[in-house]
């Protein structure tokens, strides 16, 4: 009886999950037909990070935490591995094309300043700019303002952009661009190699229970790799929202003149602001990557809404408004600055994450006030 019951679950189970998959697939043919395949194809490259995000509860934050506090090394490795795996198909592609661009970004004060704020703001919020989004697919509420806060965050430094830009620069570059990509990706891939050897004495071993964490890796890097092939850049999550916040300003009138920032001065940014909101590409696998999420929390039964809470919701504000506005001065997130950046062969994606673990360093001692376990 009991394996009749069984089986009978897992039909459910499969007719379920595979409803939700003719649903992503529809959604990405009605984004194709809209706005073009490249459009589709950024959504679907999102669809399967949000799926694997959620799979796997594959959180950047948790892992800096652990690492920190002595835990299990598994979920900082499992991000090391997804790099790897981007850097070993992106540096040679970046590096020995002209149809493609990395994420190449100077290291100053406003990427130390910026990077310490979005670790701090992630502990505060308990959970990431990636993270909110894909927690959307276990029904945790609070995500839609720690969301809204990013986006308000980025604003603001966007309108103080041109300050943070007269901030000292110390260097910049990429070892792909002083070494070629033969070395970069070597080099790349043996510090990783070193760090999560270093580091599996204080877990399991490598990849024992790792698996999980290790598919949901592949996907993620996968998914970074379709971004770069499809769009000719790798994945940013904060250049979506900017665009959001400004067209926001732009459209109620706030006068905060975001479009008169230096942050819209190259061409192919001012070519955003004027085209559809659906119709860049920066955005679009951020929506993917939600949507995805979300079909499969619903999918796998994940989808379990929960009451809102004040001292976790403020934190998810303040926490929100920190990273949006960090992600912004830095260059980028958690993916934009940390995982697009090394997989980029820039000196700036390793730089970025010292900060950002001092951050991190500081917010797991004020989670408590925010109704969070340190």
């Amino acid at each position: 009886m009991a394996s009749r019951l069984t089986n009978i679950a897992r039909m459910i189970l499969s007719i379920r999950s595979s409803l939700y998959l003719a649903a992503a697939v529809l959604l990405a043919m009605g984004i194709g037909a809209s706005y073009g395949n490249i459009q589709a194809g950024l959504f679907a490259a999102g669809l399967v990070a949000g799926s694997a995000f959620l799979y796997a509860s594959f959180g950047f934050t948790t892992a800096w935490r652990e690492l920190l506090s002595g835990g299990d090394t598994r979920p900082f490795r499992a991000q090391l591995t997804m790099i790897a795996i981007a850097s070993l198909i992106m540096i040679p592609i970046i590096y020995t094309s002209n149809e493609f661009s990395g994420f190449v970004r100077p290291v100053g004060i406003s990427l130390l300043v910026g990077a310490f704020l979005f670790g701090c703001g992630a502990q505060i919020a308990n959970g990431c700019s990636s993270g909110a989004m894909f927690h959307l697919g276990q029904g945790r509420w609070q995500s839609i303002g720690t969301l809204g806060a990013f986006t308000l965050g980025v604003m603001l430094a966007v309108r103080d952009y041109d300050d943070w830009l007269e901030a000292p620069i110390f260097f910049a570059g990429s070892l792909g661009q002083d070494q070629g990509p033969i070395i970069a990706t070597a080099a790349t891939l043996t510090l990783i190699l070193a760090l999560v050897w270093a580091l599996k004495g204080r877990s399991t071993p490598l990849f024992q229970g790792f698996s999980p964490l290790f598919v949901a890796a592949i996907a993620i890097a996968g998914a970074n790799i379709a971004i770069l092939l499809i769009s000719g850049r790798p994945w940013s999550v904060a250049q979506g929202f900017a665009l959001l916040g400004t067209q926001f300003d732009l459209a109620y009138g706030l006068e905060w003149d975001l479009d008169f920032s230096s942050f819209w001065s190259s061409s192919l940014m001012a070519s955003r602001l004027e085209s559809p909101i659906l119709a860049d590409s920066f955005l679009m696998p951020n929506l993917g990557l939600i949507a995805g999420a979300i079909l499969t929390g619903l999918a796998v039964s994940r989808f379990k809404p929960q009451p809102l809470k004040i001292l976790p919701f403020a934190g998810g504000l303040l926490g929100g408004l920190m990273m949006g506005y960090g992600a912004t001065i830095a260059f980028g997130c958690n993916i934009g600055a940390l995982f697009s950046g090394i997989a980029s062969a820039s000196y700036h994606g390793w730089i970025w994450l010292l900060p950002t673990l001092l951050g991190t360093w500081v917010g797991i001692r004020l989670r408590p006030a925010f109704g969070h376990p340190a």
